[in-house]
């Protein structure tokens, strides 16, 4: 097993198989080693076409050590597997797939026979008698690229993608077949479809395909896709906020912008092509919740270039942090940054967010919110968790009245005198007030595609963010451009942070809803500690890649880290004490 381990970013490494002889089957019987025994040290394992990625999870002061010890025992690891034979230690699963081929729901079926110049009966011969491997994951949840598809039917992609591929779709595009998971825009050619569960976020594990599995097709008649298409339509788990109880409760008058519910990040997923979500500016949503005595992951609001409108039906504790803005109760401006009671009946609305572009609105004793693979948040691209806000919904609270327990909390409670907020405030972790926001990198592993005029060009660029920006990504503009279009990569592993390279030379920089996987090359790594800067600038904003060592990133995000920690502690023992301070 040849691998080659170098760390990309300053979280993740990454393993290289490209000088393997037999990559996929290296990769998957790694990948599947290391997740059926996880290390402490890896919270995100993915395989991508000729590398795995693992995300470091920090578990030491040093994340030195901990990329010391990950380095160690990969090397460990590698020296085992050299030593066992070449038989696989996992053998592959095989599903067995149920496939209907009836023209009904195999929307692209005569035009493929015709463009393969084959019989409708030669097209779904060849595709159902071959046994598929599952290469990788990645597009959404659950999406697996098999291999294992008859040349005679390689075909390119469709010259413009259909905006909705019913759910379950059997596609085909070059030498791959996929099945949807859920209706999508896509580009492929429908060549049948199944009534079976790709991902269901109710299954625990929510995917039914890993990286190296098997899949055997059995072909069914339209009849039988009905029935059992029926079987699978099961109760959806509220995607519509609770729209019945007034008691404890906030009323969406306006939803704002873009306003989300989020919380942490869904983490250990990415391998069934789930990426992490959570809360854009992850430190605003810690100190809001701190505000408010809530726990520090708790769900918020996360706001975006203007906040709702919201009518509180019981008296509720109430902080926003991040991207500037004033709550405006009854016309009385109120300023953000700390802990603010309003009284039932009350509306809070907000002045535009400026500088910055995000906030997050954290309710004291939270939001009644079904868990979904571990958290509350919605993931917006995934389709997991509740749909953005929108006008006349309900928000059920859990316990308005738990920021009483906190002595602070409750002295600032003037029944009588509300809206009343504390005198004091905190900063927000990052608001863009410099022209040009530095964004600090480490150079990516496709930088050297770049000859070395190209590189200090890119590095001393001044980027525009696009208004083609979103939850997913930034989009930067300049007139920057390379001489001769960059190849593209084997899919692999992207994060938070990465800078990718695409053909049209506008780099697109992940954001907390990235795919989990991408084949354009990446130039730039954002270091940890300015994920917040990434989440707060705001389409025409300008920002500067700045190029940073492994040493200067550790210490920029130690030191973001202890201004956090010091923060949060300095707030927890204010609202614990009954003091103003």
């Amino acid at each position: 097993m040849m691998m080659h381990c170098t760390l990309i970013g300053d979280h993740s490494i990454l393993i290289d198989f490209s000088k393997s002889s037999d990559a996929l089957k290296d990769i998957h019987e790694l990948s599947k080693l290391l997740l059926s025994n996880k290390p402490l040290w890896a919270a995100e394992i993915v395989p991508g076409l000729d590398s795995l990625v693992i995300q470091l999870q920090y578990t030491h002061e040093s994340p030195k050590l901990t990329r010391q010890q990950a380095f160690a025992e990969l090397e460990k690891i590698q020296q085992q597997l050299a030593k066992q034979k070449r038989g696989s230690t996992y053998p592959a699963k095989i599903h067995r797939i149920q496939v209907c081929y009836h023209p009904d729901v195999a929307l692209d079926l005569h035009a493929i026979a015709k463009a393969c110049q084959l019989s409708i009966e030669e097209t779904i011969q060849l595709h159902k008698k071959n046994l598929y491997t599952a290469d990788i994951l990645g597009f959404m949840p659950g999406f697996a690229y098999f291999s294992g598809l008859n040349p005679k039917l390689g075909l390119p992609r469709l010259s413009s993608p259909r905006p909705a591929v019913p759910k379950g779709s059997v596609a085909i595009a070059e030498l791959q077949t996929a099945i949807y998971p859920r209706t999508t825009p896509g580009g492929w050619n429908l060549i049948g479809r199944s009534p079976n569960q790709m991902f269901d976020i109710q299954n625990q594990p929510p995917g039914l395909f890993m990286a190296g599995d098997q899949m055997q097709i059995e072909e069914i008649t339209l009849d039988e896709f009905y029935i059992q298409d029926q079987k699978n339509v099961h109760q959806e788990i509220i995607h519509t906020l609770d729209e019945t109880n007034q008691g404890a409760s906030i009323e969406v008058l306006q939803s704002g912008t873009f306003s989300t519910i989020q919380d942490k990040p869904r983490s250990g997923l990415s391998h069934w092509a789930v990426g992490p979500g959570g809360a854009c500016d992850l430190s605003s949503l810690h100190l809001a919740n701190a505000l408010v005595g809530n726990p520090l992951e708790m769900a918020a609001i996360e706001m975006t270039s203007s906040g709702p409108s919201l009518l509180f039906h019981q008296a509720t504790c109430v902080a926003w942090v991040g991207a500037h803005c004033d709550g405006i109760v009854d016309g009385r401006r109120i300023p953000g940054n700390r802990p603010v009671w309003l009284a039932q009946g009350s509306t809070l609305k907000f002045s535009p967010l400026n500088p910055g572009f995000r906030a997050l609105l954290a309710i004291g004793g939270g939001l009644q919110l079904p868990r979904i693979l571990g958290c509350s948040g919605s993931h917006i691209s995934a389709d997991i968790g509740p749909k953005r806000l929108e006008k006349g919904q309900i928000l059920s609270l859990i316990n308005p009245q738990s920021p009483l327990q906190s002595p602070f909390l409750k002295s600032l409670f003037k029944e009588d005198a509300l809206p009343s907020f504390a005198k004091w405030h905190i900063k927000s972790p990052f608001t863009p007030l410099e022209t040009i926001t530095p964004i600090y990198c480490l150079a990516g592993p496709h930088l050297s595609f770049l000859s070395i005029q190209e590189r200090e060009l890119f590095w001393s660029t001044i980027w525009t963010v696009s208004n083609q920006s979103n939850r997913m990504g930034l989009r930067l503009q300049s007139d920057f451009k390379v001489k001769k279009g960059l190849p593209n990569i084997p899919s692999q592993a992207i994060t938070f942070g990465t800078v990718q390279f695409p053909p049209s030379h506008e780099p697109i920089v992940m954001l907390a809803e990235h795919q989990t996987t991408g084949g354009y090359p990446r130039l730039a790594e954002v270091i940890h500690s300015n994920f917040i800067k990434l989440a707060q600038v705001k389409p025409g904003s300008k920002i500067q890649l700045i190029p940073v060592d492994i040493e200067e990133a550790d210490r920029l995000n130690a030191e973001a880290l202890k201004l956090q920690e010091s923060t949060i502690n300095a707030i927890e023992t204010i609202i614990q004490s009954g003091g103003s301070s």
